[in-house]
């Protein structure tokens, strides 16, 4: 693919046969020079006498190659604007030409002094703005290059990267602007056959884009090296892994590259994702704690657990893994619609950016809003499927205009997190079934419900009841969720009634009997010993004649719960006895189990739901009882 400069070329020359170099120069605004180097290039990237040329005829198409004119015409983008040609040679004769000066510049791009000093400083400013960094500084008209050879090829690497993602039909064009020769293009093709033939030897395989990304990243080092810019005895080293097999390979096979290109080929290839037939990405125990790390932060700040969802969660995990790698290595995905994500997700973009304290705090490096806003979308999805909005109903007497600004406020904030289901007055509330509302909203100070949490305002809402209410919701998810893991550990059949006297030992066995029962656990004498073992050295009383033995050292096949409910309380070291949640735990303890935890240790200091819920009859009545109790933050 040619640039548009290129194709405006050809358009010149095919309308106007025999036209001459300074004629097109001056429609063009370039030097002759420039002119001269675009028809060579052209002619050489097609390997074929393109355009013909004569002192005394000027530049004609050559008719036998009519077909690839045509082909070439049917390109209807502009590939590369001018000014974005102009830093790229810009930065390309900087750093391939040692001792350049603002002169050499104007004699090597064809353009006069003045306009090479405004270009000069759009280099700065697109270099510090897209990727942070100063190439150089001019002094007394010469450019001084700032950078180390390893940041020269990081920062190379960079642009062709954003660049082919942007458009990877331009990867070659890049490569020309930047090294101003087009004898690299025979290799570039035979540098992509043998990478893909030392990943075929490894059983994998990258992208197409990926593929031409790092190809050309390679012509890069290989043009640095032939040009003396080694990095002589850099090295640093990496891990025995894929992409450590993969370079070391190539540089073994190329007459070009050196051992010290190992580490910087290695922090770009790391950031691609590998394809192979068995489809199991490696995922470093480094990403598996900020992902866990990240899903706690989310849990105890929203009550969101990403971890219901396995396929999401694995999703979520590798992307972090990738992104993770990104980021330490510095390459960075560009998001061209990255405001559009952060205006039509904001709650999933709040929710991803917990991720960037977290990666800061071991790394010591920022994530970016593009970066955050691919994460975003995997979020969101999350918040879509997984059906956490709280439906929510609004209750105010107040009239049309208040309701409106008051639905226009959550949707603003909380579009996310609930979906509005009604807007009715006070009596009307009173009425209704309200066994499937999660939230009822309302400027009615007076309003009271039994089964529903109400959320009051006294007038329209203010920037202090945002924080409260993101509260009231955190809280009503948080009892959704014990209600769940009630649901999953604790269903009717595992509640038992001892309408008998009974000793707690015999019911610490009965209770493990039936865990070995229901395959929870694989030994009942074993794990039986541990329970009395913890309860000597370590007793699980917690109050309110409530105790919640688990083993010490004996670990469940899954988690599960049993419940012993003694009509007939047990004395115990000093402590009545009534109630026994008796725990088996797998060795790998989640969230479920620390809220839990919670669960039991908020009951106990509520008497009045202590007292009903040991006065429960039977086991519907317990279920019924303990359903009932609400977490508080």
């Amino acid at each position: 693919m040619l640039t548009a400069r290129q194709l405006k070329i050809i358009k010149l020359i095919m309308n106007n046969p025999g036209i001459h170099g300074k004629e097109i120069s001056e429609q063009l605004q370039v030097s002759s020079r420039t002119i001269r180097n675009e028809i060579t290039f052209m002619n050489d990237v097609t390997d074929c006498a393109l355009i013909r040329s004569s002192s005394n005829k000027g530049y004609s198409i050559n008719e036998d190659h009519l077909d690839i004119i045509e082909n070439l015409m049917k390109q209807d983008v502009e590939n590369i604007d001018l000014a974005k040609f102009r830093i790229l040679k810009i930065i390309g004769k900087v750093l391939f030409f040692e001792d350049c000066s603002i002169y050499d510049l104007s004699e090597l791009l064809g353009l006069s002094e003045s306009v090479i000093r405004k270009e000069v400083r759009k280099v700065s400013i697109y270099l510090r703005k897209n990727y942070n960094t100063e190439l150089f500084e001019i002094k007394k008209d010469e450019c001084i290059v700032l950078l180390n050879e390893v940041e020269i090829r990081e920062l190379l690497f960079k642009i062709i990267k954003d660049a082919a993602y942007e458009n990877p039909d331009i990867i070659i064009d890049i490569l020309y602007m930047i090294l101003s020769d087009a004898w690299f293009i025979k290799y570039y093709e035979s540098t992509k056959q043998e990478i893909l033939k030392i990943m075929n030897q490894e059983q994998v395989y990258l992208l197409d884009t990926d593929l031409s990304i790092f190809a050309a990243c390679i012509i890069i080092c290989n043009v640095r090296n032939l040009n003396g810019y080694s990095l002589e005895n850099y090295a640093e080293n990496t891990p025995d892994d894929l992409s450590t097999r993969i370079i070391t390979k190539l540089t073994m096979q190329s007459s070009y590259l050196d051992r010290s290109d190992i580490s910087v080929l290695y922090t770009l290839l790391h950031t691609f994702k590998f394809k192979s037939t068995d489809d199991k990405p490696e995922i470093t125990d480094f990403t598996r704690m900020v992902f866990d790390e990240f899903c706690n932060e989310v849990f105890d700040k929203y009550s969101i657990n990403f971890k219901e969802s396995e396929t999401l969660s694995n999703k979520m995990l590798l992307h972090i893994e990738f992104m993770n790698r990104r980021v330490i290595g510095g390459y960075e995905l560009k998001n061209p619609i990255v405001d559009d994500v952060k205006t039509k997700f904001p709650f999933a973009f709040e929710i991803s950016m917990m991720i960037v304290p977290i990666l800061f705090k071991y790394k010591r490096v920022y994530i970016t809003e593009d970066e955050i806003s691919y994460l975003t979308v995997y979020v969101a999805h999350f918040l879509e499927n997984e059906n956490i909005k709280l439906k929510t109903l609004i209750v105010t007497s107040h009239r049309h205009s208040v309701k409106q600004l008051l639905e226009q406020w959550l949707s603003t904030y909380f579009k996310n997190q609930i979906v509005i289901v009604d807007k009715v007055t006070k009596s009307h509330c009173l009425a209704m079934d309200l066994s499937n509302i999660d939230l009822v909203i309302t400027l009615d100070s007076f309003l009271i419900l039994k089964d529903v949490e109400v959320f009051r305002m006294d007038k329209l809402p203010e920037i202090k009841d945002i924080e409260r209410l993101n509260a009231t919701i955190h809280c009503i998810r948080m009892n959704k969720r014990v209600s769940k893991i009630l649901a999953k550990y604790l269903p009717k059949e595992h509640v038992h009634i001892y309408h008998q006297s009974i000793s707690l030992k015999d019911v610490f066995y009965d209770l493990s009997e039936k865990l070995h029962q229901a395959d929870i656990i694989a030994d009942t004498k074993s794990f039986y010993e541990d329970i009395l073992l913890r309860e000597k050295n370590y007793p699980t009383y917690l109050g309110a004649n409530v105790m919640v033995p688990h083993a010490l050292f004996t670990f469940a096949k899954k988690t599960g719960i049993e419940v012993a409910f003694l009509k007939h309380p047990i004395k115990h070291q000093g402590n009545q006895i009534q109630l026994i949640f008796l725990l088996a735990l797998e060795m790998k303890r989640d969230d479920e189990m620390n809220l839990l935890f919670q669960f039991f240790n908020q009951i106990v200091s509520h008497e009045k739901y202590m007292q009903q819920l040991l006065s429960s009859t039977n086991c519907d009545a317990f279920m019924q009882n303990l359903y009932s109790f609400k977490l508080l933050e």
